[in-house]
């Protein structure tokens, strides 16, 4: 979402279409602002979606029989898949019709359902496209036909280098001179670093969906250890999800009930005021049973701006970002204990501290700048319209 602002302030029309509403209640004002601008798809077989097939027919005759060859294909190849890319059939056929003729590029967020409809509508209307693939593609199911989508794509952005590696190392021979590294990023004048008043006790934040793959049974292991030594502190966990009766039973049975508070699910606003009290923050990341985890989330990007040590795992894209005792610490993936040392050295080190809250924020100002990186697909665009 960061990056539509961006690429307007470049001077590019951007028209956000959406799959589906998005329900999600605690979203910032430009994100609202955003929402009221996006044209959703309605249920797939409403007769508002079946009247638009007909009229995308009929305006596009070529195009929607080609992709309607194409999905029909695809439901053969996939028969798992084929309420998913009827689906996406209808979509496209709804959004053909009310797309403009001066859009000239369809860029989808993520490789999934998202890149099939673009696809698709890419297909029906004759425009290219593109799409980005981050984490949550590669990590829980594998896309399918994400071989297919590649070959017929302008090209693919990759939200971190591990991904574009992850696609190299499966899909060498379509997805060559397709893949560019283009982190997502924040803006990092929304989180300036704040002077901590001196309190106690210290305050450890984490900040996510209380899942498995978030690993915040490991941080309340490590604050348990934590507080075995005599230190003082107050583990505050933001974020909300169907692990938090287990969590909070977890904290219980830890002997943890005075330390730790859950504050559920806040807006951004809320969620920058807490990092300006933190004086650490922390992620520990695991592989979850099926497979799913982090890739590199947007959570240690704030942190890092808001100048905070950090503590995160090992895993995936994030030493991308956390250098070991440069930029923050790192820790083995459920590794409780090890988890409690590197909690207390971000607490009690001030060199440390002092060294990786500055390294960190410049981190982020170099490679993470939404600005700097939307440029850059910026940059893919404008090679597409010209060609």
């Amino acid at each position: 979402m960061r990056q539509i602002p961006a690429l307007e302030r470049q001077g590019f029309v951007i028209v956000p279409l959406a799959l589906h509403r998005d329900r999600t209640k605690a979203v910032s004002e430009a994100s609202r602002r955003l929402a009221e601008r996006v044209t959703c798809a309605p249920p797939t077989f409403s007769l508002r979606c079946a009247v638009s097939q007909l009229i995308a027919l009929l305006r596009y005759p070529s195009g929607y029989l080609l992709a309607l060859r194409l999905a029909l294909g695809r439901v053969f190849s996939y028969p798992r898949q084929t309420k998913e890319i009827l689906a996406s059939l209808a979509r496209a056929g709804f959004f053909a019709v009310r797309m403009s003729r001066r859009i000239r590029h369809i860029h989808a967020h993520l490789a999934g359902a998202t890149a099939t409809v673009a696809w698709l509508l890419a297909v029906i209307t004759g425009r290219s496209y593109s799409f980005a693939i981050g984490a949550g593609d590669i990590f829980a199911d594998e896309v399918p036909a994400l071989g297919l989508k590649i070959a017929e794509t302008e090209f693919v952005t990759a939200d971190t280098e591990y991904t574009r590696q992850w696609l190299v190392s499966r899909h060498r021979l379509v997805a060559e001179g397709k893949l560019h590294l283009v982190y997502d990023g924040i803006d990092p004048r929304e989180f300036d670093p704040v002077d901590r008043p001196p309190g106690q006790p210290p305050v450890i934040m984490s900040v996510g969906q209380l899942v498995e793959k978030k690993g915040f049974a490991y941080l309340l292991q490590a604050a348990s250890i934590v507080q075995s030594r005599d230190a003082e502190f107050r583990l505050v966990i933001v974020g909300d999800g169907p692990m938090r009766e287990d969590l909070v039973r977890r904290a219980a049975g830890l002997q943890l009930r005075e330390r730790v508070e859950f504050v559920g699910e806040l807006t951004p606003q809320q969620v920058r005021r807490l990092y300006q009290a933190a004086d650490v923050f922390a992620l520990p990341s695991v592989v979850a049973a099926d497979g799913d985890r982090d890739g590199l989330p947007t959570v240690l990007l704030e942190a890092l701006a808001m100048g905070i040590p950090t503590v995160a795992s090992d895993i995936s894209a994030i030493p991308e970002l956390i250098e070991h005792q440069k930029t923050g610490l790192l820790v083995q993936p459920g590794d409780a204990r090890d988890l409690a040392d590197k909690l207390e050295m971000a607490l009690y080190d001030e060199q440390l501290r002092g060294r990786v809250a500055l390294l960190g924020r410049q981190k982020v100002e170099k490679y993470f700048d939404v600005n700097r990186n939307a440029a850059a697909l910026g940059t893919l665009f404008t090679q597409v319209l010209r060609e």
